[in-house]
Formats: C-alpha cells, sequence, structure tokens
C-alpha cells in the first residue's frame, strides 16, 4: 500500500496512514517533484516532475475525494491532480484574486469538504466545490489595524501565512498575518477577530506569525510559533506564556507538531536566526528540537544528521500510522531528510532537488546572496 505525505512551506503538514510514507510530493521552486520508494527500508527515487516554472508553496492531499492540491507564488493559483498522483494537473483557481498563493488547508465533516487557500495580499478563499470555484472571505480584510500589516521584504506586502481549523469546533478557523496579526473566526468565517495577547512592545517585529496548532484531545492548550519564538496557551488562545525567544536555539521557530495524547510533548522545527541575517554567513543554522515538559526544556533531534542544517527549514511533515511516526524535512537548498522513528535519528532522501522556500528565503544561500540579501530587505 501506498503510504503519502507531503512537503511544502505552508501547506498540509499531517497524513495518517497504515505504515511509513513510501510516496513523497514536494513543493519546490521548479514544480512539484514526487519521490517514491518500494519498501520502507529501499531507496528513495524521484519519479515525477510536474508544473515546472512555477514556484509553488503549499500542498493539500483532500482524502475524500483524493484530489491533491498545489498552491504557488506568482501568478501560479491553485491546480489540482484529480486523482492523486501529480501525473496530471489543471487549474482549480476561478474566483480567486489574489493568485499569489501563500497557504492551503482543508476541513471534512462527514460529507462537507471545505477548502481555505491564503494569499498575498492578506486574504482568505474558500471553496465549497472541491476547488471547482472560490470566493473571498472578505471580512477578514476588515479587522482593525490592518494598515499596519506589512511584510520585511520588498513590496512589503503581507500574506496569509498558515490556516488552522479548531480540532472541536470546525466552524472556529484561525488565521496567521505575516506580518501583522492571530486572527480568529468562530462563525466560520464570516466575522473575524484578533488575539494579540502575545504581543510585546519590545518585539523586533510587529507582530510576525507563523502557525498555531491546538491539542486534537485538549484543545484549550494551544501553541504559537512566531518570529521572536514560541508560545503556549492555556484558555484557546486569547492569553499566551513565551517559551523561546529571540536568542533561543530556534529564535525563528516554524513548524510545530504535538504528540496527539499528551499535550506536554511538542516537536518544533525553525532556524536559529531570522531571515535578514541568513545572507550574512548563508546559514540559517536550523535545527528540529523536542520537549516533553510543554516547552520547558529542549533537546535537539539531530542523530544522522552530519551537519546541523545550514539552509533554512521550509518544509516540514508528519505522517503517523498505528504505533509510528515518520518526519520528514526540506531546506531551502534542496535538501530532503526523513526519519521513521519520530526523529530521533534521520536518512537522507534527496539532495540537490530544486529549493523548497516560503518566498524569496532560499536567495539566502545562492552565490553572491550577502549582497543581495541587503538589498532583498532594503
Amino acid at each position: 500500500m501506498t503510504e503519502t505525505a507531503l512537503l511544502s512551506p505552508n501547506g498540509q503538514q499531517d497524513t495518517a496512514g497504515q505504515g511509513p510514507v513510501t510516496r513523497l510530493f514536494v513543493a519546490t521552486i521548479n514544480g512539484v517533484v514526487r519521490l517514491d520508494r518500494q519498501t520502507p527500508n529501499a531507496p528513495w527515487a524521484v519519479t515525477q516532475e510536474a508544473l515546472g516554472g512555477n514556484h509553488m508553496s503549499a500542498l493539500l492531499h483532500e482524502r475524500n475525494s483524493g484530489k491533491l492540491f498545489a498552491a504557488g507564488h506568482g501568478e501560479t493559483g491553485v491546480w489540482v491532480s484529480d486523482d492523486g498522483t501529480g501525473t496530471a494537473w489543471r487549474r482549480a483557481a476561478t474566483g480567486i484574486g489574489n493568485l499569489n498563493v501563500y497557504s492551503l488547508a482543508g476541513r471534512g465533516t462527514g460529507t462537507d469538504v471545505v477548502l481555505f487557500a491564503g494569499a498575498e495580499p492578506a486574504s482568505l478563499y474558500r471553496s465549497d466545490d472541491f476547488g471547482e470555484t472560490w470566493r473571498e472571505l472578505a471580512t477578514l480584510r476588515a479587522v482593525p489595524y490592518n494598515e499596519k500589516w506589512n511584510f520585511p521584504p520588498p513590496p512589503h506586502i503581507a500574506h496569509v501565512k498558515s490556516i488552522t481549523i479548531h480540532p472541536a469546533r470546525p466552524e472556529t478557523l484561525f488565521a496567521c498575518v505575516e506580518q501583522g496579526a492571530l486572527l480568529t473566526s468562530t462563525d466560520d468565517g464570516k466575522s473575524w477577530r484578533e488575539l494579540d495577547d502575545y504581543s510585546r512592545p519590545d518585539d523586533p517585529t510587529y507582530r510576525d506569525m507563523h502557525r498555531i496548532v491546538l491539542h486534537p484531545k485538549f484543545p484549550a492548550i494551544a501553541y504559537l510559533t512566531t518570529g521572536v519564538g514560541t508560545y503556549r496557551s492555556e484558555d484557546g488562545g486569547e492569553t499566551w506564556r513565551a517559551l523561546t525567544q529571540r536568542g533561543s536555539r530556534l529564535g525563528y521557530p516554524d513548524f510545530i507538531f504535538l504528540d496527539p495524547e499528551n499535550p506536554d510533548v511538542l516537536i518544533v522545527a525553525g532556524a536559529e536566526k531570522s531571515p535578514k541575517e541568513w545572507p550574512g554567513d548563508q546559514t540559517a543554522n536550523s535545527a528540529v528540537l523536542k520537549s516533553v515538559d510543554g516547552g520547558k526544556n529542549w533537546r535537539e533531534l539531530n542523530t544522522g544528521l552530519a551537519d546541523r542544517p545550514g539552509a533554512g527549514i521550509e518544509a516540514m511533515s508528519r505522517h503517523t500510522w498505528p504505533g509510528g511516526t515518520t518526519l520528514s524535512y526540506a531546506t531551502a537548498a534542496g535538501e530532503i531528510y526523513s526519519s521513521d522513528d519520530g526523529g530521533e535519528s534521520w536518512m537522507p532522501v534527496a539532495r540537490g532537488l530544486g529549493a523548497v522556500s516560503k518566498g524569496v528565503h532560499y536567495r539566502a544561500f545562492l552565490p553572491g546572496a550577502k549582497e543581495k540579501g541587503r538589498r532583498a530587505y532594503a
């Protein structure tokens, strides 16, 4: 049986099946790459490349229909592979006004399936017909202080980086605007309000939101990754307590996974420094860390890695099966690593693929990046 996982900067991170991953779709700056292995112990091989010339940002596998969705930067919009194999694709962006799509998320409740796409300029779209048509949830752009939303690299336009659906109340949504706001809606996107208790006056960036995750069994416990550190909430996001900050081993955390049984066990991945600093010595000094006490203490998961990931970890996913977990990550240098024991040991999957990158992050690791990096954030 083929067990599929996805690697993309701002798409679906969690999948489930009956065994370790044997097929991996990767969103790169030059389309979608598929890798396969015959068995969990066999080597990986690139078996397919599609949508070349498009900088892909998000992947989503919709289980009810079996469709695979891909979204991308620039004017790429959203595409769909109807049989889920990635062999043939067609555009599925009717109604999306902002085609620079950063993020995808899906919600299935019975036979009711809803897809969400977050875009730049910061906006959110919804599809109720498996991506055939989309409509904007325009009230997201009407919350107070939206005029402050910004993004450091030119053209300094904010985007919806990630979309989260409440595990117990599916009509409650969360959207992380980078940079600008952590927003929530309790009426399925009809209205929105900001959750801003995490905000500190000494933060070097303005509300640099990455991801929010709520524990599936104890959804009052939530975690938030931001450009200045990781936070924990015990009231569903209304109030927050800082766990890490700039200067920590992961001063710029991004990806986060919670143990489905224990809300105090979590894995976080990201970089030591902010992307603005990466071009200087062409390293993000990335890492994967684990905590078993709710973020009080951390242990680096680096067995099997000859060196710490120099290029930024730009995508990460988790695939669970009865008794096991596959973790995979991809970097802005086109490297992919995977672990079939929940991150305790890693093995290389591929090197030399197209860079995996949210926006312009990959440019920090190109020749001449030091000078280009200064201009990128000017």
